[in-house]
């Protein structure tokens, strides 16, 4: 009877044992394994729902930037969709950004110029200008812009400036006459208690006749009688015609200076030609004619006054 007990007792431990080393941990192996769902196309919070209910931890990763889908929505996932991780693995989302912003640069203190170049780097452009006077800036640089560095805009965004139109001279505005006939431009700036200055003709292409720049520029402030310069389009010659064909200055350059080069050589040639040759029998018997020297001359001239002198004498 005790031999039997002994046995029994022995099988039962060994099921036991059997149980709780293999059979419990491939249950619990398998209980703890869980397929990744597929998140990707919809949003963030509906994603995280998605993944919390297979038991899954759920963390923000990167941010894409795509304007052809809605901000938010899930683009990429990691580990991907149907892996089979542990219970409790944690799932990375990549989300899309929308259309990608751009940081507004601080233009202040810029010249326009440069305020247009430092936008146009950047993927973003110049809208309404409004000229001020004001001595806080000097004339043409940036005072202030409407949209703040630092922002972040979308691509194209206009910014708008306000730019120092110098200091305020006068309670006259400088009219703009470009592109006016002369005598209309004169009328123009007689009209505004201003007066005509220096009169410029400058070959251009346009119109004989029309103002083609003007200083002070238009818009600035001026005092009663303030000359405005004027450049005035006048008909081009024949040769300033010629010299506006691409390439024809280079060309002309390039003919001068062979021409300069070939009047060299041919100066040098000259006097080669004229220099007595060493080799030359003819030119060895050619001497140069003996100059008499200067003393000699005045002794005879001093010579013949005297002689001249003692005749007259003689007579009296």
């Amino acid at each position: 009877m005790i031999k039997k007990l002994s046995i029994l007792a022995l099988v039962i431990i060994a099921i036991v044992l059997i149980f709780n080393t293999i059979v419990m941990p491939l249950y619990v192996k398998h209980a703890s394994l869980v397929q990744v769902p597929t998140v990707t196309g919809l949003t963030f919070l509906d994603a995280k729902k998605v993944l919390e209910n297979a038991g899954l931890d759920v963390k923000q990763g990167d941010i894409r930037y795509d304007e052809a889908k809605p901000i938010g929505m899930v683009l990429d996932q990691n580990p991907p969709s149907g892996e089979t991780v542990k219970k409790g693995r944690r799932v990375y989302l990549t989300l899309c950004g929308g259309e990608q912003l751009v940081e507004v640069p601080r233009l202040v203190g810029k010249t326009e110029r440069d305020a247009r170049f430092t936008l146009e780097q950047r993927n973003l452009q110049v809208g309404e200008i409004v000229k001020k006077f004001t001595t806080e800036q000097p004339e043409d640089f940036v005072i202030s812009q409407i949209i703040q560095p630092g922002s972040k805009v979308k691509k194209s965004t206009k910014i708008d400036l306000i730019i120092s139109n110098g200091a305020l001279l006068g309670d006259l505005i400088i009219p703009d006459v470009i592109g006016k006939k002369l005598n209309d431009a004169k009328k123009i700036i007689e009209d505004r208690k201003l007066k005509v200055g220096k009169i410029t003709y400058q070959p251009s292409d346009q119109e004989q006749g029309t103002v083609i720049d003007q200083y002070p520029k238009k818009d600035k402030s001026a005092k009663e009688n303030t000359p405005v310069e004027l450049f005035v389009a006048k008909k081009k010659t024949e040769k300033e015609k010629a010299f506006d064909v691409e390439g024809d200055i280079e060309q002309g350059n390039n003919r001068e200076h062979n021409k300069d080069n070939g009047d060299k050589v041919k100066t040098e040639t000259d006097k080669s030609k004229n220099k007595p040759d060493a080799q030359n029998p003819k030119d060895k018997s050619e001497k140069p004619k003996e100059k008499v020297p200067e003393k000699t001359e005045n002794k005879e001239k001093t010579k013949d006054k005297t002689d001249k002198t003692k005749e007259k004498q003689e007579k009296k």
